[in-house]
């Protein structure tokens, strides 16, 4: 994901960790949103959507800052109260940042926000890394409650990911690009859509916002966003109105 200031996703329900026999159908899918934005009107607007959101990400100041945000404590309690899972965004750089560096950030999230899992942004697809999101997935599960972890590669990753989080974000891309140049491995299909979420931006209109929805069903997402703002911070805001609700009646059908 973008490493934007102020980022906030939503999605939960169930979180299948075992293989799937087949697709889950239409009535599976959720809307996930990353929200770049400080807590305000858009956040009521999430906490309010029907269908519901299922699953929120904070992100104060590219992670948890140096100290508490009150607004954005207030916000997270908030979106809990409307059965969001909120979960707090953390770089790894690639595998890069020291375990010990992505862990403080974690404890920081639990301390000031009580969030409910962790969104891993910057990951990596090969499989020499996969030890080491493997023990960030074990960190956060050992902090208690729904311990929900998120891998994002913003790309199709290994197989071998699959059980280093509960869910990984194996698309990040403009609508052309998902139009024209996605291709998903045959191995994805053998999982539960809960394990996996697309996020696409630049999408113009209420009819291909549509036709994107129903391709990431087919394409095995259980969980997505779509928007039509595009870079540099496709995440700055919600959609319109009339956009945003086109796009939660798509999800529910």
């Amino acid at each position: 994901m973008l490493p934007l200031a102020g980022l906030c996703v939503t999605m939960a329900l169930a979180w299948d960790r075992q293989p799937a026999a087949s697709a889950a159908g239409a009535s599976s899918q959720s809307i996930a949103v990353p929200a770049y934005f400080s807590p305000g009107s858009e956040w009521t607007k999430i906490d309010h959507a029907d269908p519901p959101v299922r699953l929120a990400v904070i992100n104060p100041d590219n992670g948890p800052g140096s100290s508490r945000a009150a607004g954005f404590a207030h916000a997270v309690r908030g979106a809990q109260s409307a059965g969001i899972t909120v979960v707090g965004y953390v770089s790894t750089d690639y595998a890069q940042r020291p375990l010990t560096a992505v862990e403080a950030d974690v404890d920081a999230y639990y301390r000031w926000y009580g969030v409910n899992g962790i969104f891993f942004d910057q990951a990596t697809t090969g499989c020499a890394e996969e030890p080491y999101y493997a023990a960030l997935n074990q960190y956060v599960k050992g902090m208690g409650g729904a311990a929900r972890t998120i891998l994002n590669p913003g790309t199709q990753t290994s197989q071998c990911y699959v059980h280093a989080a509960d869910i990984l974000v194996t698309f990040e891309g403009s609508d052309s690009e998902y139009l024209r140049s996605y291709s998903g491995p045959a191995w994805v299909a053998h999982y539960s859509p809960r394990h996996f979420w697309h996020l696409i931006y630049s999408t113009p209109t209420v009819s291909a916002l549509a036709q994107v929805i129903r391709l990431s069903r087919r394409r095995h997402a259980g969980f997505v966003y779509v928007t039509g703002a595009g870079l540099p911070n496709p995440y700055g805001g919600l959609p319109s109105d009339s956009y945003w609700a086109a796009e939660l009646a798509d999800v529910a059908h």
